[in-house]
């Protein structure tokens, strides 16, 4: 009896550390597939088109008398690289000289030149000390890209939501996302001159890239 039960006893511990090894196998296997997939993701280098690729800006006001401008803003340089689908670096500069206004909300009087000016001037952008804004990607998760933007010689952490990213056969990348920052975080300060009307502090840009791959 107690040759059986020793006997029972081998058996049992054997089928558990088969068990248990193969748990351990399946583990290990899923972990390699991991790996192999993390390995597999591809690295790839960009270069930003700035002549194809733009961004729309817009800001206004929140008060009585609700009005928004909006327009465009040009690159001057950047590159990007992306793991896979996602950007997982790079930067970028923007022109701020090439603020050009598209609403409606001007007139012979009050011409689109003088929003440009203002908005150029110590009131908002500070041109002449501080002609470009730029941005640097310090890591992404899922679709928001992280970094830095630098306005007026500040910097401070913001977030870019990508909507869209494409990998294109002819070799160019299309991505579309959006940011959208406190003004008054990048002493953006400019209040206006109507006591019922007040300027949003948030400014929305929209950017539309289009970057060739490297190599």
């Amino acid at each position: 009896m107690k040759h059986t039960l020793l006997l029972l006893s081998i058996a049992a511990s054997s089928m558990l550390m088969s068990a248990c090894g193969g748990a351990n196998t399946s583990a290990d296997e899923h972990a390699s597939e991991q790996d192999a997939t993390n390995t597999s993701a591809e690295s790839s280098s960009w270069t930003i088109d700035t002549e194809n690729s733009s961004i729309r800006w817009e800001g206004g006001t929140s008060g009585a008398m609700v009005y928004s401008h909006f327009g465009t803003i040009n690159f001057k340089e950047g590159a990007l690289s992306a793991t896979g689908d996602k950007i997982s670096g790079g930067s970028f500069v923007v022109d701020l000289s090439t603020i050009n206004p598209q609403d409606n909300g001007y007139s012979e009087e009050h011409p689109a030149s003088d929003l440009v000016g203002h908005l150029g001037s110590p009131d908002f952008f500070d041109i002449a000390n501080h002609p470009t804004a730029s941005f640097e990607v310090i890591s992404s998760e899922g679709n928001d890209v992280n970094g830095s933007l630098t306005v007026r010689g500040i910097t401070n952490p913001e977030t870019i939501h990508v909507e869209t990213m494409e990998m294109n056969p002819d070799g160019t990348m299309t991505a579309k996302g959006k940011l959208v920052f406190d003004r008054q975080k990048y002493n953006v300060k400019w209040a206006h001159y109507v006591q019922d009307v007040i300027l949003s502090d948030n400014i929305t840009l929209d950017f539309s890239i289009v970057a060739k791959k490297k190599g």
